[in-house]
């Protein structure tokens, strides 16, 4: 994890796109949603490869890389996207402050618990386009009121 002590609270053992949770941060809103990647594909990812000498695995892990792939065919898991947008005073300040794609999404024998994992590590990145966002708004008012 990052430098933070913060963490999400969990995802539900069953996600869905458009889930979100959220998580108070030093006066600013951080809220992590998963999007859907439409982007990935079980095919473009080597950990999933049907020959096993692609994946370098044993056995035993190579019948559960299987048994992932083909429950990813039948729709039972997904890869999604991480997005953190960044809001105080429910104003947003930046609604993709932070992201990361082709996460495994209900993964088999999971209970998601990687997904807050990954949030938790881009906190200080939300964070820090927070504090931008907030600065950039300053200095806007500021050169409004007192014209150069």
């Amino acid at each position: 994890m990052s430098g933070t002590t913060h963490q999400f609270p969990q995802f539900s053992p069953f996600a869905c796109f458009g889930d979100s949770v959220t998580l108070d941060v030093d006066g600013f809103q951080i809220t992590a949603r998963l999007e859907q990647d439409t982007d990935a594909h079980i095919d473009g990812d080597d950990a999933h490869n049907e020959d096993q000498s692609v994946t370098g695995c044993t056995d035993e892990q190579f019948v559960d890389l299987i048994t992932a792939r083909a429950a990813w065919f039948a729709d039972e898991w997904r890869y999604c996207g991480i997005v953190l947008s960044v809001s105080r005073a429910g104003i947003t300040l930046d609604d993709h402050a932070a992201s990361l794609w082709s996460v495994e999404m209900n993964y088999p024998k999971s209970s998601n618990e990687y997904l807050v994992i990954c949030a938790d590590e881009m906190i200080d990145q939300a964070l820090t386009a927070g504090r931008d966002a907030l600065e950039r708004l300053a200095t806007a008012e500021l050169f409004e009121r007192f014209p150069l």
